[in-house]
């Protein structure tokens, strides 16, 4: 069983006046190709998927976009 263990995601995260929105699409896209290419059976996701306890829209898009992705995959998905 192949496991990847990812953390601290911090979606909606901005750098002083700098949206990191680009970064983060990135980041779940290698996510979401290394799950797949890899055959990772579990993908933990623990600490802060966003970076504010009320993450705004687009932050959130980018979430379930990214969990809609994983589906056809029939990936276990684990979040704490």
């Amino acid at each position: 069983m192949k496991i990847l263990h990812t953390a601290d995601w911090h979606l909606g995260k901005r750098l002083y006046k700098h949206e990191l929105r680009d970064d983060h699409v990135r980041f779940l896209d290698w996510l979401a190709e290394t799950v797949e290419s890899r055959e990772i059976d579990v993908l933990i996701i623990s600490g802060d998927i966003f970076d504010t306890t009320n993450p705004n829209d687009g932050s959130m898009q980018l979430y379930y976009q990214f969990l809609t992705r994983m589906l056809p995959l029939e990936r276990r998905i684990i979040i704490t």
